[in-house]
């Protein structure tokens, strides 16, 4: 049996104007870094 180990992640950010989603690659230590990152802007309350 092969254990396949997860390379890569994407992590949604909460805050109170706006999110965000990270895309994060797992360096060669173990480290977790974020490679790119979008903003996804709240929509105005009407």
């Amino acid at each position: 049996m092969t254990a396949h180990i997860e390379s890569y992640r994407y992590e949604i950010q909460y805050s109170d104007d706006a999110d965000f989603v990270a895309y994060q690659r797992k360096s060669s230590d173990g480290v977790w870094q974020t490679v790119s990152a979008w903003m996804i802007p709240d929509s105005a309350d009407c």
